[in-house]
């Protein structure tokens, strides 16, 4: 068996996230190292911002993968790379389905990020260095990364994550044209 992939990236083994197995690209690896050279003189600080970075990365991906199994399709492989990640997921069997899965990602930055981001105004967090990195990634840049990860552009889970509203409004349309109907049904047999 390769170490590395064709298309660069290297398997973890042993390590999975939510049942999916771990793959990191070999530039990712190559670049927190020289990241981590960089801050030699502070490597806590170094280790520390590339954990938290790809941390963020992996919160999203995880979150795909979590929605794909709470709606019952496999997630087998997650893969992290310089920018981006990429979660491999069973191919939905609808549209619904499918939208719901691309909010995943988002929603689960967006679970931690919003506590963070309450928890950062609280004058006993503010005094505490070594709270500013993992706030300043899970709280304030996975905000920035939600709103540019909905941008409704192929490539960006916005390109999915959007059609669930239209889905959403039909269902309800749906709903309330059959309630209507079971009322109408009901007066006439009284």
């Amino acid at each position: 068996m390769r170490f590395i992939h064709s298309d660069g990236y290297i398997p973890l083994r042993g390590v999975s996230v939510l049942g999916a197995r771990l793959h990191v690209h070999a530039f990712a690896i190559v670049a927190s190292f020289v990241l981590l050279v960089g801050w030699i003189r502070r490597p806590g600080l170094g280790l520390e911002v590339v954990a938290c970075y790809y941390g963020l990365i992996l919160l999203h991906e995880a979150g795909h993968a979590a929605m794909a199994r709470r709606l019952g399709y496999a997630a087998p492989d997650i893969y992290l790379g310089l920018v981006h990640g990429r979660c491999e997921v069973e191919h939905p069997d609808s549209l619904r389905d499918a939208a719901l899965i691309a909010w995943g990602g988002v929603l689960a930055q967006l679970a931690v990020a919003l506590p963070l981001l309450a928890l950062a105004q609280a004058d006993a967090v503010t005094t505490q260095p070594h709270l500013a990195i993992p706030i300043g990634f899970f709280g304030y840049f996975s905000v920035l990364m939600v709103a540019l990860n909905l941008v409704p552009v192929s490539g960006l889970d916005g390109a999915k994550a959007w059609r669930l509203l239209p889905i959403l409004w039909a269902e309800r349309r749906a709903g309330a044209k059959a309630k209507k109907a079971m009322r109408d049904l009901l007066k006439r047999l009284k």
